[in-house]
């Protein structure tokens, strides 16, 4: 049986609250009511209707005790229409009581005497007087040398008929306005939550071959639009994502593919006739460099695969910028004199950077590298080393033929090789940026490139300060 969905959840959670409180009010209403009609309504009548025969006894005391019933042909009293009234001694014998009791009597029971008898006014619920529950007071009072009590009673029939109806007219508000504002929350939930079913029905059809797909946004600027702009904003990375991974295989596939095409086509040529000595020593030198350039490429490869799979990343430690220029410079001064490239490093300030230090130098190193792949013979490789704000920044500065505007965004794409490197035949792969690129920015900082300018391309590497 599979589970209610998130809408039938909301819904019956919905439903289940509001039963809640309409039970809550109803049990409040059925109180409210109930101390209205018993405890104001009706004690208050038969309390009025007692202290007033106790004051009609004391206010002739010389009379015959006796119930002031209506007069005889008199207008009607209907404060005693519905009421029973009966006067006893503190013995309990009856000594006057009403015509509306008939041959009937109000109960006069020990515990009642005795309360009584200690002046207190008495309230009770009794079932006994005829077919119906009663609702009486009693009261003591003094006439002249003798204490009796007054005593008052009315039926609880009509009150527990009031009572019945407005119990089943709360019920029946519940339930009408729990089916209603159910009904209406369910037509709600159903609109509210209609677009998440869109959405889910075409993010089922989204798969690799189709990132290029959006999300249907709803059109309103609510929580469902903000989490649609999220979820396409995140289509759209995995989109490039996945576009930059295809581009990286298929160039990867075409860098492997010409130095092994290159080694097939020569080994094969010298296979087809003897030859000298000479000859098999030149074909296996010029295969040896296509090797070299190969192992080259798979090391780039397996240190981006490296970098990409985040794999035993080097711990982040305080370091100073200058011996990282340092090492750099270091690792790039053979292939700078073979050249006929100067390195200058101008004098750096004492900065301590938040780096990996291999890493870091492996970043500098490779942007120096390409330096001074570019320069031409006699150039310049300018090292410079400033703070700014919370950032230390290496910028490296050559004499090339630098980097053209249009070429600038793409500069640190994986394989990619500008106009320069392609016009030049400069050796290289495009491998080279990226790889500084990624490093940078593991660390938490950044690398750009300016345009070309008078001199050469400028490149700006900048790093946490520690």
């Amino acid at each position: 049986m599979r589970p209610p969905g998130f809408k039938t959840r909301l819904w019956l959670g919905h439903v289940a609250v509001l039963a809640a409180m309409l039970a809550v009010a109803a049990f409040g209403a059925d109180w409210a009511l109930r101390r209205l009609v018993l405890g104001q309504i009706i004690d208050d009548a038969i309390l009025a209707l007692a202290e007033s025969e106790a004051a009609a006894l004391q206010s002739d005391p010389s009379a015959t005790i006796h119930v002031h019933e209506a007069a005889p042909g008199g207008p009607p009293s209907f404060v005693r229409l519905d009421k029973f009234v009966q006067v006893i001694d503190l013995d309990g014998k009856v000594v006057a009581r009403s015509a509306t009791l008939g041959t009937v009597r109000l109960p006069a029971s020990p515990t009642l005497l005795a309360r009584l008898r200690d002046g207190e006014t008495v309230f009770v619920t009794v079932t006994d007087v005829g077919e119906e529950p009663v609702r009486m007071v009693a009261v003591p009072v003094s006439v002249g040398p003798g204490r009796y009590g007054v005593q008052v009673g009315m039926s609880l029939d009509d009150a527990y008929a009031v009572l019945r109806v407005g119990r089943w007219l709360v019920l029946s508000i519940s339930v009408v306005m729990l089916a209603g504002i159910g009904l209406t929350g369910a037509l709600l939930a159903r609109k509210a939550l209609g677009p998440i079913d869109a959405i889910v029905t075409r993010a089922r059809r989204i798969g690799e071959s189709n990132l290029a797909e959006r999300l249907p946004h709803p059109g309103t600027r609510d929580e469902i639009a903000r989490l649609v702009e999220t979820l396409n904003d995140m289509l759209g990375r995995l989109d490039r994502s996945f576009d930059a991974q295809r581009r990286f295989t298929a160039d990867a596939s075409h860098e492997l593919r010409s130095p092994l095409s290159r080694l097939r086509a020569e080994v094969e040529v010298t296979l087809r006739r003897s030859r000298t000595a000479g000859e098999y020593e030149e074909t296996l030198r010029s295969c040896l460099d296509e090797v070299e350039r190969l192992q080259s490429l798979t090391e780039e490869l397996l240190e981006l695969a490296r970098i990409d799979a985040r794999e035993e990343p080097e711990p982040s430690e305080a370091v100073p910028v200058d011996n990282l220029v340092e090492a750099a410079v270091a690792a790039v001064a053979s292939e700078a004199e073979s050249r006929g490239v100067a390195v200058e490093v101008v004098a750096a300030p004492a900065l301590l950077v938040h780096a990996a230090p291999v890493a870091a130098k492996v970043a500098l190193a490779n942007v120096l590298h390409n330096a001074v792949k570019f320069s031409p013979a006699g150039g310049l490789v300018t090292t410079v080393v400033t703070a700014q704000g919370d950032e230390a920044i290496v910028t490296i500065s050559d004499s090339g033929p630098g980097v053209a505007i249009e070429e600038v965004p793409r500069i640190f794409e994986r394989f990619y090789r500008g106009h320069a490197s392609r016009m030049s035949e400069t050796a290289g792969v495009g491998l080279g940026l990226a790889i500084a690129r990624a490093l940078v920015e593991r660390q938490g900082g950044r690398i750009a490139v300016a345009p070309a300018g008078e001199q050469g391309a400028t490149f700006s590497i900048h790093l946490r300060r520690a």
